[in-house]
């Protein structure tokens, strides 16, 4: 192979194209026409529909839905959220239909992990089949946890941005950091994006000892700068659904409250939230 460009390249074609073939092959039925009985997606449209029929007739949806538990506000249910920074997921799936975008997506995240990590393409490949069909993501697809699916599949991209920055770098890390954390966020599935900062936390700790270590202090500053600024960034194209849900939380049992009916008398309770 004389072209030093195509051989550089080839490997990450060819994984491309075996995440492509696999994940197509695993969801075949998808191309058929078929489609899967998913049962918290169902259960979110039998009590979403009033609000879609209503936005049908009226132009825009209502800002309360009373069909799930006592009544909630909209924007938890069914209102779609405007952002000013692109959704670059489905291009980076190449438009692929769900669930086959799923898992080709979680291969291709936990292969840029590898690659940030120096192991071989071919080792990579198979990683990233591991992560993507562990017996445990079909199972939450099967269910309709799709939010939780695709926060699970940012984890490994997040991690490499993280590892780009610590080791220098800094454009690449900022860029992988910056997307990942907005994506991640964005799906909305808050429990696997805190269990993410768990191992972000743990990986940053195991870096700054080095740093601390070698007495690193402008890289230790830099790399701090960095990833703050594309917190910061991922968090703040989400800020529509993160304020509004923070708003809400204050007046719900998760938040601290909690409602006592004795009789004739309804009073407010401050509890310590998850308690209840």
């Amino acid at each position: 192979m004389n072209n030093p460009l195509l051989k550089k390249i080839l490997p990450h074609i060819i994984a491309i194209v075996v995440f492509l073939i696999v994940s197509i092959i695993f969801c075949k039925p998808v191309l058929e026409g078929n489609v899967l009985n998913q049962h918290d997606n169902v259960g979110w449209k039998g009590m979403a529909q009033n609000s879609f029929e209503y936005k049908d007739k009226n132009g825009h949806f209502p800002l309360w839905n009373p069909n799930l538990f006592s009544g909630m506000p909209n924007y938890q249910v069914a209102m779609e959220g405007k952002t000013v920074l692109p959704d670059l997921t489905k291009i980076f799936s190449f438009g692929l239909p769900k669930p086959i975008n799923f898992f080709f997506l979680a291969c291709l995240c936990f292969y840029i992990l590898c690659l940030t990590l120096r192991i071989r393409p071919v080792i990579g490949i198979l990683s990233g089949l591991g992560f993507a069909f562990a017996s445990y993501n079909p199972v939450i697809v099967a269910a309709g946890h799709d939010t939780q699916m695709l926060a699970t599949a940012f984890i490994p991209l997040l991690i490499a941005g993280l590892i780009s920055i610590f080791e220098k770098k800094y454009w690449l890390g900022l860029a992988l950091t910056t997307y990942a954390t907005y994506q991640q966020i964005g799906v909305n599935h808050l429990q696997v994006t805190y269990y993410t900062f768990l191992i972000a936390i743990a990986v940053t700790l195991c870096y700054v000892y080095v740093w601390v270590k070698n007495k690193e202090w402008k890289h230790l500053g830099i790399a701090a700068g960095i990833t703050i600024i594309s917190a910061i960034i991922g968090i703040a194209g989400n800020a529509l659904t993160l304020k509004t849900t923070s708003e809400y939380a204050k007046y719900t049992m998760r938040g601290g409250k909690d409602i006592n009916i004795q009789g004739d008398s309804v009073t407010v309770a401050k509890t310590s939230g998850l308690d209840t």
